[in-house]
Order: C-alpha cells, then sequence, then structure tokens
C-alpha cells in the first residue's frame, strides 16, 4: 500500500508540473507572439572546474580532514564539466533554433555566429564544449587571445585601471566590513564545526583558531583585481573547495569527512560567498565600471555587430562586475546554492516589436540548478535549465518584461564612459 501511495502521489506532483509547463508555455506564447529575437550576446562563467590552488599544502591548513582529490590540474576543467557545458549547449542550440536565429544557412556558413573565451583553460574547454552542443556540424570556431593560459586577455581582466584617490574613497565608504563579519559569525562558526577547524594546522600550531576572526580590508589598486581579504576570503575559499567536490560528485567521505550533510548547512556556508560577491561591488557601479569597461566595450561592439550570435567565456568576477556596472538589482536564484552560480550564463538579448518595429531589450540569468549539476541531467526545450530575469534600474520594464532598447544601449554607453574617467 505505501508502495502504491507514493506511486500516486508522484503521478499527482506530475499533473501538477505538466499542467504548470503548460499554462507558463501559453502565457509565454501570447506574450511572445509580437516579438522577435533579434540577436542574442551569451556571457558564459567557465564550468565545473578543480580547485585553483596550486599548492596541495594550501588546505591542508584548514583541516584535519582529508581534501577531495582531483583527477585534473589546478583551476582546469573537469570531464564532468565538459559534459555538463555540452549539455547546456545543447539545450542552447536548440533555443536558438526554436527563436530562428540559427538557421540551416547560418550553421552551415557560420556567418553570424561569434565565440570567444578567455585564454585559460577552463574558458577555452568550456567555449568549446558549449560549441560542440550549440552548434554541432556548423562551422563555427572559438576564438581568445594568444597562447593558452600564456597572457592575460584584457577584455575579460577585471581590475581596476587607475582609479582616482575620490573613486577609491567612495567606494570604500560604502562597504562596511564590520557589519559584514558580524552578519556572517554564525556562518563562520558551522563552517569551522564543519571542517573542525579547532584541530586544523592553522589553529594548532599557529595559533590561529578563530575562521571568522579576521576583519581584513576592501583592497583596490591600480592594475589588480577588486578585493576583500580577511575571514570572508578565506572562507569563500573553503567553501568553493567543498562545493566543487560536492558538485563533481566526491563521496561524502571526500568532503569535510561527511560532516556537510543537509541542504541548509550547504545553504549557511554558502551564504559566505554569496556575501562576498554581493559585496564586491555593492553600491559602487562607478568602481564596478572603471574595472570592467573593456568588457563593456566588447560587448557593445558585439551587440551592434552583424552577428546574430555571439558567445563570451569569462568568470565569476567579469560577471559580478557587469551585474553592479548595468546596476542590476538585487536578486536572488531559485535552486542554486550560489548566486553566480558555476557555468550560470547572461544572456543580453535584442527582441523586435513586430507592431511597431522598436527594439527591445532583455537580460536573463539561466543556469543550473544545483541538483542539475549534481546528477549530471541533460537539458533541452524539454528539460530546461533555471532562469531568472533581471532588471536593470535605469531600464524600465514595459508589461511584457521587456525595457527600451535605445535606454540599454544608453546605460552601456554611459558605463563605458564612466569606467574610462
Amino acid at each position: 500500500m505505501k508502495k502504491i501511495s507514493q506511486t500516486l502521489t508522484a503521478l499527482l506532483l506530475s499533473s501538477v508540473v505538466i499542467s504548470s509547463v503548460f499554462a507558463t508555455e501559453n502565457h509565454q506564447n501570447a506574450a511572445s507572439a509580437d516579438y522577435e529575437l533579434e540577436k542574442v550576446l551569451i556571457f558564459s562563467r567557465h564550468g565545473l572546474r578543480s580547485p585553483v590552488e596550486k599548492d596541495p599544502q594550501e588546505m591542508a591548513k584548514y583541516s584535519p580532514y582529508a581534501w577531495a582529490k582531483w583527477d585534473v590540474p589546478s583551476g582546469h576543467l573537469t570531464a564532468k564539466g565538459t559534459v555538463l557545458e555540452t549539455y547546456f549547449g545543447q539545450y542552447l542550440g536548440q533555443w536558438l533554433a526554436d527563436k530562428g536565429l540559427l538557421t540551416t544557412d547560418r550553421c552551415a556558413s557560420g556567418e553570424g555566429i561569434f565565440a570567444y573565451a578567455n585564454g585559460v583553460q577552463r574558458t577555452i574547454a568550456t567555449g568549446q564544449a558549449i560549441v560542440a552542443g550549440a552548434f554541432a556540424g556548423c562551422n563555427v570556431q572559438l576564438q581568445h587571445h594568444g597562447k593558452i593560459g600564456s597572457e592575460k586577455d584584457p577584455i575579460f581582466n577585471t581590475h581596476a585601471h587607475n582609479p582616482s584617490k575620490a573613486l577609491i574613497e567612495s567606494a570604500k565608504s560604502k562597504v562596511d566590513l564590520n557589519a559584514l563579519q558580524q552578519k556572517l559569525a554564525p556562518n563562520y562558526a558551522l563552517l569551522s564545526e564543519i571542517i573542525d577547524y579547532k584541530n586544523s594546522p592553522n589553529c594548532l600550531q599557529k595559533g590561529e583558531c578563530d575562521l571568522g576572526g579576521k576583519l581584513g580590508e576592501y583592497s583596490i589598486k591600480d592594475g589588480k583585481s577588486v578585493k576583500i581579504t580577511g575571514s570572508i576570503s578565506t572562507g569563500k575559499k573553503i567553501v568553493s573547495a567543498l562545493l566543487l567536490a560536492h558538485y563533481v560528485g566526491k563521496p561524502d567521505s571526500e568532503i569535510a569527512n561527511g560532516n556537510v550533510d543537509s541542504q541548509e548547512k550547504w545553504r549557511a556556508i554558502n551564504e559566505i560567498k554569496n556575501e562576498y560577491y554581493r559585496t564586491l561591488f555593492k553600491n559602487n557601479a562607478a568602481l564596478a565600471q572603471n574595472a570592467s569597461y573593456p568588457l563593456l566595450a566588447f560587448i557593445q561592439q558585439q551587440l551592434s555587430s552583424e552577428n546574430k550570435i555571439s558567445l563570451l567565456v569569462g568568470h565569476d568576477s567579469n560577471i559580478v562586475a557587469l551585474l553592479s556596472a548595468l546596476g542590476v538589482e538585487p536578486y536572488e536564484l531559485d535552486d542554486s546554492l550560489e548566486n553566480i552560480p558555476i557555468g550560470g550564463k547572461l544572456l543580453f538579448e535584442v527582441w523586435k516589436h513586430k507592431p511597431s518595429g522598436k527594439l527591445k531589450f532583455k537580460l536573463d540569468y539561466v543556469y543550473q540548478s544545483t541538483e542539475q549539476l549534481v546528477k549530471l541531467t541533460p537539458l533541452s526545450l524539454a528539460t530546461p535549465p533555471k532562469q531568472k530575469a533581471l532588471t536593470l534600474e535605469a531600464c524600465t520594464k514595459d508589461e511584457s518584461g521587456f525595457c527600451d532598447y535605445e535606454q540599454f544601449q544608453k546605460v552601456l554607453s554611459e558605463g563605458i564612459e564612466n569606467g574610462k574617467k
């Protein structure tokens, strides 16, 4: 009887889900009947990688437990990451074809399709996987700057560009590290307990036993990445190592000795990392524009080109700076532990309102849920990734969720000009 009851419950739930999907599709079809996708620029964070620490002893000082072992070099895209990005590419290819942008002729010629990645292994490998999934059999080649890993591409290099004293002082005045430290105190305490920090080499040998005890500083230096040092930086590094092991499917015993045993704990410790990114350019659009204007200019160039489909592959730091530079309002992502998820993609969409001929703009965050990442879920139009519509403060949405493209271009141009000052 119990098994039959579970089956009936599953059937009822599935019928609700199906009804919800049909209702959503009908609403979207009615709303989109008057709109036609003109072009799209996809900015992707790289996919699932190994931790970036090159020194194998770096993480050992934070816990007596053994850390997960990886079968790829530091910071490289994993085999699972390649599959996940190929799945994402397959979904994007279906979506682009469904919207009329990926045509047979465009696939055969490659004209109007542009793919470009930062010149490090994880971004290039991610781009190759997306291209393989989205443009299988098409004449599309991924481009990048210089030799792999040998040169920094200025487009993706999010650092302060000769910031003025006034800009630095203004930016620092908007960040309260004391308040942030107090807010995260319970999260640090939980993370410390999970990794048994009191028995770590840092505590036993150096006497550094309070994981949340270092206030750190908000660092803004010319030619350097904007960053926050101290406990939040250390916590972010530790959480990232645990989360990557979780995503890639490492045994629980290899993840803090099995101590992260609930979604509540995962969410709680991930708030350290999420707060780091929320704070990095919080209320600091001018600093974000200064740090990212080469990328803003490149995006504007691509949107103004003849290309109908543009794919750029970079990093979480790029996305954090872009969102702040464009004045994107605060958001939360459903079914994701991260607010800048691994492999997540910003879709800069240019639509034509057919009755008026006017161009409209929409910015969506499309990403794999935590479950889709862990379970390696194939993606398609029938089983899509998660999607969140983002809102730009200076680009007012209409009742259909679009803002004027001219207004978005103004926001983009102002961001570029302000960044160059």
